[in-house]
């Protein structure tokens, strides 16, 4: 049995359809093992504590995970390009740390310095 997300306010009232839509966004509670802390604006709060007041959201987290699902999906051209390119990168980053490494054990060690003795006057004791 998949978990749903829990039922939404206007749902509640008579907007299955709603819900529905919402839900797209959210993921099931199932879906959303993972949590992740962030800092937010004052603003970007009181607009989550908005959607949470309305009845939409259960929570800030439900309306958090809407939120990063709508931006997500309203995004799709960029995570395509970042997507299509992320292999790319990862495959640089591998061959940089092996250049980086090759180069580090080519070099000899540095020599630790030996402490310097004061120069002048050698005096009698």
């Amino acid at each position: 049995m998949t978990s749903r997300p829990r039922a939404y306010a206007f749902a509640v009232s008579g907007l299955p359809e709603l819900q529905e839509l919402l839900g797209r966004f959210c993921g099931t509670d199932a879906e959303r093992g993972n949590v992740v802390m962030m800092r937010l604006s004052d603003a970007a709060l009181a607009r989550l504590d908005e959607l949470v007041e309305s009845g939409l959201f259960g929570s800030r987290s439900e309306a958090s995970a809407f939120l990063v699902g709508a931006g997500i999906e309203s995004q799709k051209e960029l995570f395509r390009k970042v997507g299509r390119h992320s292999a790319e990168i990862q495959k640089i980053r591998r061959s940089l740390g092996k250049a980086a490494l090759e180069a580090l054990r080519a070099r000899p060690a540095p020599r630790p310095s030996r402490p310097t003795r004061p120069r002048g006057r050698k005096t009698a004791g």
